[in-house]
């Protein structure tokens, strides 16, 4: 008996609902919060409506110990505001991450259809990718509205006028138009090897504009994950044993010269070599040296609460009185967190919380690297050494992009190696 009519409108609307949170880098946080709820909502009526034994996934599509896997540091979050001196921030704290707990539970514990090999998740990076080409345009078509390209040859750490532009016109910060420029620059690159003559003119434009955009932005944290990631997808992924080694060093010659001649990009590379790595005093303080107390309070923090951390919320009031101690005005202008996302991890849950994370890393790299799923090996190269200097999860846009292509990729890698196993 075919599946009911019902049904396969509801599959079709999780599809389409799935591909709408892709729309991450032009949705405004509201209308992407509502996307996950519309999502949410479909999923568990997809799942608990009726329907016939062949139309349910089979049961290795649900994973109890996924879930845990990837779902779990939100319920370390949520346990630890039991010993939280600040309940009230935690839990506002907690309902910002969410998506840490959605994306695991509705992709590992639900239902979800597929509507052919790898259909989903194509569907998905061609979306994400022309939302990232729709956001490019419009920072760009502002940047010309300002008459502001002419400040690409002035910007240094000190002239951020592109940067503060960018994050005014998209309201998102530039860590994450930077890291959704270079996934989607990926994606294009993806493509563009394997589509017709047409697309790829548009897929080769799209890449220039991405790269443009994002020597413009000049956050060294993505270009350089950039750099590794790129150069590690090309080795693992070119069987030619002279080209394993000609293009990634080609890559790398090519990125470090982009490097050099953007003077935003530069002036920072400078600033890292010329700043020594102590807590700032008086007014010489910049964006090294100010990490550097950030970096030294965090763990004398770590040091009093190694097992359990501080607990949701009580992060911001303890940092800050930490921060009192230098001789310098940088830290009471504004608000420094972690700057870690490993380290946020520790310094809020503990040292299990931090486990739990990186075992979800290497089981992502795992079985990505199992069955050959570049993109997905690519992203989490990315996202790993983003974390080493971000706290990328501590907002709506870093939360929802990471848990849900990390929750998405990892269940198409366990249905793909599960096929791979029935056929073999």
């Amino acid at each position: 008996m075919n599946p009911m009519p019902y049904k396969i409108t509801i599959s079709n609307a999780v599809l389409w609902s799935t591909c709408s949170i892709a729309l991450l880098p032009v949705a405004p946080n509201a209308v992407n919060s509502i996307c996950m709820m519309l999502w949410v909502a479909l999923i568990l009526i997809y799942t608990f409506l009726p329907s016939n034994r062949k139309d349910r996934p089979q049961p290795r599509r649900r994973s109890l110990g996924m879930f845990l896997l990837f779902g779990g540091n939100f319920i370390f979050l949520a346990l630890s505001l039991l010993y939280s001196s600040e309940r009230q921030q935690g839990l506002a704290f907690l309902v910002q991450e969410l998506p840490m707990l959605l994306f695991p539970f509705c992709f590992f514990l639900l239902d979800l259809p597929d509507d052919g090999k790898d259909s989903l998740l194509e569907k998905v990076l061609l979306t994400f990718w022309i939302a990232t080409l729709l956001m490019t345009g419009w920072v760009f078509f502002n940047y010309w509205r300002l008459d502001l390209l002419s400040e690409f040859s002035k910007a240094s750490s000190f002239n951020t006028i592109l940067r503060d532009t960018a994050e005014k016109v998209t309201d998102k910060h530039p860590e994450y138009l930077s890291l959704y420029l270079v996934f989607a620059l990926f994606i294009a690159v993806r493509q563009l090897i394997r589509t017709s003559r047409t697309m790829k003119l548009i897929y080769g434009l799209s890449i220039v504009l991405f790269l443009f955009l994002l020597l413009l932005l000049a956050t060294r944290g993505p270009i350089l994950s950039l750099l590794v990631a790129a150069v590690t997808v090309s080795f693992l992924r070119i069987r030619n044993k002279a080209l394993k080694i000609i293009v990634p060093i080609s890559l790398t010659a090519a990125l470090l010269l982009l490097i050099r001649f953007t003077p935003a990009i530069y002036s920072r590379v400078l600033e890292t070599k010329n700043t020594a790595f102590v807590p700032p005093v008086g007014l010489q303080f910049n964006s090294t040296n100010i990490r550097a107390g950030i970096y030294q309070c965090s763990f004398e923090l770590i040091r009093q609460h190694p097992i359990l951390g501080v607990g949701a919320g009580s992060d911001r009031p303890m940092l800050m009185a930490c921060y009192a101690q230098f001789p310098t005005e940088a830290y009471q202008k504004s608000y420094y967190n972690t700057h870690n996302q490993y380290v946020n991890f520790w310094l809020l849950t503990g040292a299990f919380s931090l486990l739990l994370f990186l075992g979800s890393l290497v089981y992502a790299i795992g079985c990505n690297v199992r069955t050959k799923n570049y993109v997905m090996i690519f992203f989490c190269i990315v996202m790993c050494l983003s974390f080493l200097s971000e706290n990328v999860l501590s907002r709506q846009a870093g939360v929802v992009f990471y848990y849900f292509f990390i929750c998405l990729m990892v269940r198409h890698a366990r249905i793909a190696a599960g096929s791979r196993r029935a056929d073999g």
